[in-house]
């Protein structure tokens, strides 16, 4: 791990990423997951993958949630302030822009498919998330079946995921507490 990022630093790098990411808060990771851990190695790619775990387990926007947990984890409060600040103001400054500008041409035909090739490349990137996580977080064969299992209950049975998450952390205690007795 380089040395730690300042607060401005994290304040920089999440305005940068929110600032030309379309798509949400998941289109975010990728970038985020780059930034931390490739480019700048503030972060191992465990880490990376126990803070988006996290993120996506708790009310809120997980790009927000994800800032908020590396900030604190590298700079404290003021670093979880300044990273939280830095991923809210660009979509803020981008609805204020929508607002004043866009308004008036929403119907055109030319900044429809704009949009559309937008979609589209925010689902690609959102895959490539999905693909990232399925392989550094599912290393065995209990993953895989917790995996499984969630999936279809969320997809088929209509569970809320919520309590997805809290059968599979449940289960994962269960299962390393009482069958594999670590």
């Amino acid at each position: 791990m380089k040395t730690r990022p300042s607060s401005v630093d994290l304040f920089t790098t999440f305005f940068k990423i929110g600032f030309f990411t379309f798509g949400g808060g998941l289109a975010m990771i990728p970038f985020i997951q780059a930034e931390f851990t490739t480019k700048n190695k503030w972060l191992t790619q465990d880490d990376m993958v126990d803070i988006i775990a996290l993120s996506q387990s708790l009310p809120g926007i997980i790009a927000i949630n994800s800032s908020i947990f590396i900030g604190l984890r590298l700079r404290g409060l003021p670093g979880a302030l300044m990273a939280a600040l830095g991923t809210i103001l660009p979509a803020f400054l981008s609805i204020i822009a929508i607002l004043v500008v866009l308004v008036n041409f929403e119907e055109n035909f030319y900044v429809q498919k704009v949009f559309t090739g937008i979609k589209a490349t925010s689902a690609a990137l959102i895959l490539d998330t999905v693909i990232r996580l399925v392989r550094s977080s599912l290393k065995n064969r209990f993953a895989w079946a917790m995996a499984a299992i969630t999936f279809l209950l969320i997809t088929i049975f209509n569970v809320n995921a919520a309590w997805g998450i809290l059968i599979g952390a449940l289960s994962g205690w269960i299962w390393f507490v009482y069958i594999k007795k670590i």
